[in-house]
């Protein structure tokens, strides 16, 4: 059982730096703590576990690398209507997720269980380099080989070339080394994802990611 009585907190989440844009809305009781949440919200992302998280919360911040944070609950916040808090998904990536109260009810029994109410946006792949990284495997996907044409990158090297010619020509080897490997690495990432379709939502599908979670977990 939970502690009683409690709130039920419709939360909307936007996912910064990422276009087309990427929106969660999710109700929670507000008794679960930092810890649980980021679980809740994982599932419903589709996304694992991930690298640890960070809240930054009227001035304060809680992570998960700091063992008062697995003790902080959401009503110890005592959050108003419109507030909002980030809060940062995996501490390699930075997923940076804008956070916004948008309602506060008096809590039931049966607004106990999570539940994502609506959404907007696909969910990046997890380990795709942060936004930067996301816009660039979209922008892969949808300009190929002509993302970085040869003949572009030659006359680009060859401007570099003019206005430093005194640097080695090994520099501008690795340039184009580089330029290589970025390719290659898109191609890698783009191959293991699956196509990027950021337009898509599914509310059944992230449901159902977060109804498996709670088959072997209980938030109380």
């Amino acid at each position: 059982m939970s502690e009683t009585p409690f709130k039920r907190l419709i939360l909307r989440a936007v996912l910064r730096d990422v276009y087309p844009m990427v929106i969660r809305l999710v109700a929670v009781p507000d008794y679960l703590e930092l810890n649980d949440f980021d679980d809740v919200f994982h599932a419903v992302l589709g996304w694992d576990g991930g690298i640890g998280y960070t809240f930054q919360v009227q001035g304060q911040e809680f992570n998960s690398f700091r063992r008062r944070t697995r003790a902080k609950r959401l009503r110890d916040f005592a959050f108003h209507r419109q507030e909002k808090f980030l809060y940062v998904l995996d501490s390699i990536d930075q997923w940076e997720w804008e956070v916004r109260v948008i309602d506060q009810q008096p809590g039931a029994a049966e607004d106990e269980t999570p539940v994502c109410v609506g959404g907007r946006g696909a969910t990046p792949p997890q380990y795709s380099g942060g936004p930067t990284g996301y816009r660039l495997m979209l922008k892969r996907q949808e300009m190929g080989d002509k993302m970085f044409p040869p003949a572009e990158v030659e006359t680009v090297i060859g401007m570099l070339t003019s206005a430093h010619p005194d640097g080695p020509a090994s520099t501008w080897e690795v340039l184009r080394d580089v330029i290589a490997k970025s390719g290659a690495s898109l191609d890698r990432r783009l191959e293991e994802s699956g196509p990027l379709t950021p337009g898509r939502f599914s509310l059944l599908e992230a449901n159902e990611r977060l109804a498996k979670l709670l088959q072997y977990r209980r938030f109380a």
